[in-house]
């Protein structure tokens, strides 16, 4: 069982090194050393969300805190920057995780007072 926790943990370490590259099970199973169908099992049993959930949410959330803190960032870069082919495909799915598009999220945040 640790060694379970052992290989999610080493997991999520190569999902949050790669988030500029396409991610597939593949890659994740292979670097965990079994099989697709095993990994995605044990990968969910132990983080309660499915891989492409995992990889989605680490994306959505890093790339909101540089919404904020780089406002010189296109929505465009950071599309690139986060794996996307382009800002549309980035723009849908961060606003299907957040709740609102990449600039309404961005312009929210910087007119808070700090």
């Amino acid at each position: 069982m640790d060694e379970y926790i052992r290989l999610m943990n080493k997991s999520e370490d190569y999902i949050e090194q790669n988030l500029s590259e396409s991610i597939s099970l593949d890659d994740l199973a292979r670097n965990a050393n079994m099989s697709k169908y095993h990994f995605h099992r044990l990968f969910s049993k132990y983080n309660e969300e499915t891989v492409k959930q995992f990889i989605t949410r680490i994306k959505m959330e890093r790339s909101g805190m540089l919404l904020i803190a780089r406002p010189d960032l296109s929505i465009t870069e950071l599309a690139f920057r986060y794996g996307y082919n382009d800002a549309s495909t980035y723009s849908k799915a961060f606003k299907k995780h957040m709740g609102m598009s990449p600039s309404a999220f961005r312009t929210a945040r910087n007119d808070k007072p700090s």
